[in-house]
């Protein structure tokens, strides 16, 4: 972000108008913020700007005479002009874009979003666009790279997770990998096998919620001629099969108290003992496992063994769920539409589309951002994948609607009687929208310093002044 821009906020919410105002002020940029249409019609016509965030209902309200949006195309130089929409919003979202805003954010505003829709307004040599067809695709992003062949993201919090891949991959240390369903977690596992000294010996995975215990226990460990009825042969399990590599164990927290006590003696001996054998057999494998379990959680409620815990935990790997890194979901629809094409001409994506991919929650995460691609693929023209091509869900999709603020939360509103210096106001301003996202996130540091896009020392620090 280029030194400090002048830029009208055209807000008629003034809790949402003072929240933004705060969050531009504090990056050193000039504010002005207007409510209504004459008056702002008045600025866009004859102050000059270097952006502007303006409200979808006022643009709405604005037309035809006297539209917001088309009057910052007709200054000289055009303002970029950036939409803000509730989700029910969304197609007219797409009509914004269309007619050349150069980005839309869906409100509640996220500031990681706001902030990347900043940088791209205001990068040098920007100009507003020429309105665009309703479905022109939108700008080819940069390659995709595949970070250690498998995985794929530029959100900053991906880089947290490569870098601690990088750290664990050369060490023989068990790793608790942690993420929702759809996440990547067996992509996680094969990377850190892949960069391990283990890399030419054998990965091999299991998902444990897949069969019942018994059937768990010869599987893992195998067993011999006898053990049980139509156990008609010896059969080595896949403990033997990783033997010298890595053994992945998915869904480990379905594991039973029984096969806990097993599994804990395992990978405390490095012997195994198949069923109905009588000696153990030395193994040399290195055990990954993964959930998307609160682990620590059944440990307290009694459902897995202390022992078991600190043992598989030494080293724990968190996945960000798809709808925190929302940034990244242009670079993996590319990624997959090329996959789907094999060789030929990979099919553009429209404006409509992106916008309705970036609003979508993913509760499947990245697999069912893949199977709806897929689906939208089959059903396009193979040149280019319009709204229509979407499954009716993903067109439609409106979230719930957040909680309200509990009523214990410092009102951003200085009362009449009150005299407070601008900065006094601005801090009162941050200390509101603080306590906000940490009840958002239930007190969850992390992931309200990645929300906010401060550091958690930050977020710490700030709360302290409070």
């Amino acid at each position: 972000m280029q030194g400090s821009a002048k830029i009208l906020v055209a807000v008629g919410d003034e809790s949402l108008s003072d929240i933004l105002t705060g969050l531009l002020r504090s990056l050193k940029h000039r504010v002005r913020c207007g409510s209504e249409l004459s008056v702002l019609q008045d600025l866009l016509r004859n102050r000059q700007f270097d952006l502007c965030f303006c409200d979808m209902r006022l643009w709405l309200a604005s037309q035809p005479d006297g539209d917001l949006l088309q009057l910052a195309r007709q200054a000289v130089p055009p303002i970029p002009m950036i939409m803000l929409a509730d989700y029910a919003e969304s197609s007219l979202a797409e009509q914004a874009i269309a007619k050349g805003a150069v980005a839309c954010l869906n409100k509640p505003l996220k500031t990681d979003l706001v902030l990347q829709a900043l940088e791209k307004a205001l990068a040098p040599g920007l100009a507003a666009p020429a309105a665009p067809e309703l479905e022109e695709p939108v700008s080819a992003p940069p390659a995709a790279q595949l970070h250690f062949g498998l995985l794929m993201g530029e959100h900053p919090g991906m880089y947290a997770l490569y870098e601690q891949i990088e750290k664990v991959a050369p060490t023989d240390m068990t790793v608790l990998i942690q993420g929702e369903s759809g996440t990547g977690k067996e992509l996680v596992a094969k990377a850190i096998h892949r960069n391990s000294p283990r890399a030419n010996a054998p990965f091999v995975a299991i998902n444990c919620a897949s069969m019942p215990e018994n059937l768990l226990e010869s599987e893992l460990f195998g067993h011999v001629k006898g053990a049980f009825t139509g156990a008609v042969r010896n059969k080595d399990g896949l403990f033997l099969a990783a033997n010298g590599g890595t053994l992945f164990l998915d869904e480990v927290a379905s594991i039973s108290p029984g096969m806990q006590l097993t599994l804990l003696r395992t990978l405390q001996e490095r012997e195994i003992r198949p069923v109905g054998c009588l000696h153990n057999i030395p193994v040399d494998v290195r055990v990954l496992a993964a959930t998307n379990e609160d682990l620590d959680r059944k440990r307290q409620q009694g459902l897995m063994r202390d022992d078991l815990f600190y043992r598989l935990s030494v080293f724990p790997l968190q996945i960000m769920p798809l709808r925190e890194r929302i940034s990244d979901v242009e670079l993996l629809a590319n990624f997959f539409l090329a996959d789907f094409a094999q060789g030929e001409t990979t099919p553009q994506i429209s404006a409509g589309v992106l916008s309705a991919l970036q609003a979508y929650n993913w509760p499947g995460n990245v697999r069912e951002l893949e199977n709806s691609l897929r689906r939208a693929y089959a059903m396009s023209d193979k040149k280019m994948l319009r709204l229509e091509d979407l499954s009716e869900p993903l067109r439609n999709y409106q979230p719930a609607a957040e909680a309200p603020a509990p009523a214990s939360a410092i009102s951003p509103y200085p009362r009449e009687e009150c005299d407070l210096t601008l900065k006094a106001y601005l801090k009162l301003c941050e200390r509101y929208y603080l306590r906000l996202v940490l009840d958002k996130y239930n007190g969850d540091i992390k992931a309200s310093a990645r929300s906010l896009g401060i550091s958690e020392s930050t977020l710490y620090r700030k709360k302290e002044d409070e």
